[in-house]
């Protein structure tokens, strides 16, 4: 009889460090869901008022206010879906051309290693490559059939990790840099850099647009696979 309530007890405290789990796990989830929801209002409306002051009619401003609105629902569904809160880098680029019906191993290309980014990064960066996919759908390389897009990245090795990201166009009609500075430049010139800290790099040329976003691989960043 005591090896049987030995045997019961064990079971009990195993059950209620299970509950105590569960429940610091919920607490947990709660904690993250309102910040998730405070920074993504906060984003919301930056994302609202420079797409109005970029604009340049109320159709042109509705019509791209959508899209980008449509960018980081796609990244919030996929954040949470994972119980950690994380975003599979390679699944943020390819949904984003996917949503411009351009299929990776058709138009796309995408080579690097697994980087599981956290919600912040994922929002910006998404935002990031929806500028670039509209950029490219409308005037660079997937205006045409033979037209091809490879975003690369990497982990730069160094007392302080870089992950680097780069975005080729090559086959489309020559491209030169925008009139006047819209949503996307402006995202690259200042939103990246104060959101990532991200050194960012447009070009303009034959083929199409290039890109590099180079910032820190840091947990604020990304986290552990």
């Amino acid at each position: 009889m005591d090896a049987d309530l030995r045997l019961s007890l064990e079971k009990a405290d195993a059950r209620a460090a299970e509950a105590e789990r569960r429940l610091a796990e919920a607490d947990w989830r709660c904690a993250e869901l309102q910040h998730q929801l405070h920074n993504t209002l906060a984003v919301i409306r930056s994302v609202v008022r420079r797409s109005a002051e970029t604009g340049e009619s109320v159709e042109d401003y509705a019509m791209h206010l959508d899209g980008r609105l449509s960018a980081l629902g796609r990244v919030q569904g996929a954040v949470a879906a994972d119980p950690q809160m994380r975003l599979d880098l390679h699944s943020l680029i390819s949904d984003e051309l996917l949503s411009f019906h351009a299929k990776e191993g058709e138009q796309v290309q995408l080579i690097g290693p697994q980087i599981l980014l956290q919600l912040r990064a994922a929002g910006t960066l998404g935002l990031a490559f929806h500028e670039l996919a509209t950029n490219a759908v409308k005037f660079g390389a997937l205006t045409r059939p033979e037209g091809r897009v490879t975003v690369s990245w990497r982990i730069a090795p160094a007392s302080e990790p870089r992950l680097v990201i780069d975005w080729a166009e090559r086959g489309g009609p020559g491209v030169a840099p925008p009139a006047r500075k819209g949503f996307g430049q402006t995202l690259f010139d200042r939103v990246l850099p104060y959101e990532l800290k991200a050194e960012c790099a447009l070009s303009f040329g034959a083929g199409g647009v290039r890109c590099r976003i180079d910032l820190p691989f840091t947990p604020r960043i990304a986290a552990e696979p």
